[in-house]
């Protein structure tokens, strides 16, 4: 008996432990490291109903229902959040396409040692635009790079090589903008044409948000921008929160965004499909991600990058 009770007694209190990282990431503390905790949300809810599978099996059935509960208002918060962002898809699902492009957008990962296997499999890639980050490891291969992507905006000489987007078609008015002052120069804005219809490219690296809203402040001045932007366009990159965090879903309402047919895991590669959505693709109207995959190798990163089939609806 007395071992029995020490185990609902230790159970208990990582169930209370539990609640108050719950309670951190969904009430707005100011707290730095609040969007990590949002992009966690489903494993803590995972690890929660876990918990309270343990004390059931303990034979403490009402602090296991306190805990199933928070579990399911953990999950139940994020499938709620994500269904609202889907929501604006169906419109445009059965309209006509007038055009169609292959986008692909990877973080390969600054130290990476299989430079070499990332610039092939990009170079192969069959995508009409790639979208790079951390790419000062494929400097040395922008000449082979170039031999199918012709058109490319950063990575230029004696400047940082983090953002870099490429093209086999050519990009107008493009601009490499900042998004705050903790990593400079990680947006980039270009033009492009497909079969006659114009779009926006947007490439983004929003800084983690470990240790302060760095990270906030950035998805907040990438919304404006995009505020600016008229029209038919895409936007993907490194964003190192989950869609459901505040700062992204915000992101995504406020700019009329729409999500891909669904999120990926990318980060950390190895949890493979159990990990967190932290590299995204999104879309404004006329055009939909018809179909996304997470490359099955992260080709020495850390990330899994994505690669996508995007529609231009006949207006």
């Amino acid at each position: 008996m007395a071992i029995g009770a020490e185990i609902r007694g230790v159970l208990t209190g990582f169930g209370l432990v539990a609640a108050g990282v719950l309670v951190l990431a969904r009430v707005d503390l100011g707290l730095p490291g609040q969007s990590l905790l949002q992009s966690l949300q489903l494993h803590i809810g995972a690890g929660l109903l876990g918990l309270a599978l343990l004390l059931a099996l303990a034979r403490a059935p009402w602090r296991a229902g306190l805990v199933a509960a928070m579990a399911i208002f953990a999950g139940g918060h994020v499938m709620w959040r994500v269904a609202a962002q889907y929501e604006g898809r169906g419109a445009l699902q059965e309209l006509e396409r007038a055009a169609g492009f292959t986008l692909l957008s990877f973080n390969v990962l600054n130290s990476n040692d299989r430079h070499e296997d990332v610039t092939d499999y990009i170079a192969g890639s069959g995508a009409d635009f790639a979208f790079i980050m951390e790419a000062a490891q494929l400097r040395q291969h922008l000449d082979d790079l170039h031999a199918v992507y012709p058109y490319r905006v950063g990575c230029e000489p004696s400047v940082e090589c983090d953002l870099m987007m490429l093209s086999k078609l050519p990009l107008e008015n493009a601009e490499i903008r900042s998004l705050g002052n903790t990593h400079p120069n990680r947006m980039i804005v270009a033009q492009a044409e497909i079969e006659g219809e114009p779009l926006t490219l947007v490439a983004a690296h929003l800084t983690k948000p470990y240790f302060d809203d760095a990270g906030l402040f950035e998805a907040r001045r990438l919304a404006r921008q995009l505020a600016g932007i008229e029209g038919a366009l895409v936007l993907a990159g490194d964003f190192n929160s989950a869609p459901w965090a505040d700062a992204i879903d915000d992101l995504v309402r406020g700019s009329d965004l729409l999500p891909p047919p669904r999120y990926n895991a990318t980060w950390p590669t190895e949890l493979g499909p159990l990990g967190i959505p932290i590299d995204l693709m999104f879309s404004r109207a006329p055009i939909l991600i018809e179909e996304i995959e997470a490359l099955s190798d992260p080709l020495g990163s850390n990330h899994l990058g994505l690669i996508a089939r995007l529609g231009i609806a006949a207006e």
